[in-house]
């Protein structure tokens, strides 16, 4: 009878400690799948739009989601013209000649055009001569400085700011010689001495704005401004969408995180001993050391953490063989210790 309790503890120990194993595996198997998917983006995601930038956070990948604010805005500088948003942008279009043909018939006709038409390549060309340039182009002007919940928004997301609308500026700070250059009809500028019948050359300036609306970014923080990553497989080392986002909508690829990682370590390391215990008590009939049997425990899932890390992250893979190989000491040491 005693016999058949004695394998039975055998048998037991051995299946706890393959549980305790198969825990340990399974664990680690996604976390380090979760951890090289992430690294791929500039490394784990911190929340960071309640507490905004900390030392805890600092150099970490964030989660920042809200609407920015304004502190210094954009500013055309030619024009004098400012606007409140995260990016200006100046249309700068030119009353032009253009070449149509439709069934074989050739045509002509004049309207906007925000580029120069190269009327040399015209089959009328000399009657249809259109300016080789405008005097001046289209231009983009970043907000001189934007803020996200406590964070600073570097230049390159400034730039990735999406939207466009239609905004009509206040030209007040108009410079004279535009001013008496242009007319303001319905927000844009126009030096058309008739506005409803422009000429050749005439010139039609507009701008629009990337609006203010709420966003989520993920990026890196540095010294408390959102910047990008670098060295990432995902160019341009940042997300930015429109609304108010999770982690795994900016990033799809992204498996599911692991669930509370550290509770099935400490439970596998239990396990271990504790199957370790049972074990040692069916070899040496019902009688077993605890300090062997915690030994044992640490050793196994420490030499198996270790084994599924060293390729990942030599430096913890280093650490935990240190461990392991330090606890199989002290577990030969024990048992040779006993059995004298």
């Amino acid at each position: 009878m005693r016999d058949i309790r004695l394998i039975i503890m055998l048998v037991a120990g051995g299946a706890i400690l393959l549980a305790s194993m198969a825990i340990l595996a399974t664990n680690e198997k996604n976390v380090i799948t979760y951890r090289q998917a992430a690294m791929r983006h500039g490394g784990y995601v911190f929340n960071a739009t309640d507490s905004g930038p900390t030392s805890g956070n600092e150099g970490d990948m964030v989660r920042v989601a809200g609407t920015p604010v304004v502190v210094k805005p954009a500013v055309d500088t030619a024009f004098g013209v400012r606007a409140n948003a995260p990016i200006l942008r100046r249309k700068v279009e030119m009353f032009q000649w253009q070449e149509d043909e439709y069934a074989g018939q050739t045509s002509y006709e004049m309207d906007w055009y925000d580029y120069p038409v190269d009327w040399t390549v015209f089959k009328q060309p000399y009657h249809h001569r259109n300016p080789s340039s405008l005097p001046f182009g289209r231009a983009n002007y970043l907000a001189g400085a934007m803020t996200l919940r406590g964070f600073t928004l570097s230049p390159a997301i400034m730039a990735s700011m999406p939207g466009r609308v239609p905004v009509v500026p206040d030209f007040s700070h108009l410079h004279p010689n535009l001013a008496a250059s242009f007319r303001i009809i319905d927000g844009k500028l126009l030096s058309s001495r008739q506005p409803d019948s422009p000429q050749l050359g005439d010139l039609r300036v507009s701008w629009t704005v990337a609006p203010l609306q709420p966003v989520t970014i993920i990026a890196r923080n540095r010294d408390g401004v959102l910047v990008p990553a670098r060295n990432v497989d995902n160019e341009p080392g940042f997300e930015l969408q429109v609304g108010i986002r999770q982690i795994l909508d900016l990033q799809p690829d992204l498996p599911a995180e692991p669930w509370l990682p550290w509770v099935w370590r400490v439970l596998a390391l239990v396990l271990a001993g504790l199957g370790a215990h049972v074990l040692l008590r069916g070899i040496s009939a019902g009688r077993a050391d605890l300090l062997a049997a915690a030994t044992i425990g640490i050793t196994l899932t420490f030499g198996l953490a270790s084994v599924m890390w060293i390729v990942v992250v030599p430096k913890t893979g280093a650490v935990l063989i240190g461990i392991a190989v330090l606890c199989l000491v002290i577990t030969a040491w024990r048992l040779s210790e006993r059995a004298a």
